[in-house]
């Protein structure tokens, strides 16, 4: 979404930031995914893009997202993301600017009507979102062993 031509009417970004997901291993301690992601904020969606693979971002419409907490997991500041689906996603930067980035999520408003975005696709893209961090992790840990 790098092209202004890929935003809707009235649709403007906030910011762009990379960020990585924690994840909770299964000894349940909290730890930052293997892959960064992109994330653009714009008035009306999140789009979550993997930094260095080539993959059709996730868009999350402002009205996919419930709600958006800052929160600490372990020894990790991060934001908190509770969306429609039950899926709790936290985000952490490493650039010190996660109250930029908390700003933006809490300015995202819902389009105007005819602009609405597909809430079934939302669900498949967070769907497809987290199935790819959990494949990344697992890459990374048979890389390890």
């Amino acid at each position: 979404m790098s092209e202004d031509h890929n935003l809707i009417n009235g649709e403007r970004p906030l910011g762009h930031y990379t960020v990585v997901v924690l994840e909770r291993s299964s000894e349940g301690s909290w730890m930052p995914s293997v892959m960064p992601l992109s994330a653009i904020v714009t008035n009306y969606r999140l789009v979550l893009t993997p930094h260095k693979k080539r993959y059709q971002p996730a868009t999350l419409p402002s009205h996919f997202i419930r709600q958006v907490n800052m929160a600490t997991r372990d020894r990790y500041s991060c934001i908190e993301l509770i969306v429609k689906s039950g899926h709790r996603l936290c985000l952490l930067m490493g650039t010190g600017k996660l109250d930029d980035l908390y700003h933006d999520l809490s300015a995202m408003k819902t389009p105007p009507p005819k602009f609405r975005f597909d809430e079934n696709i939302a669900q498949k893209d967070i769907e497809r979102l987290v199935t790819y961090l959990e494949n990344q992790r697992q890459i990374a840990s048979t890389q390890h062993d």
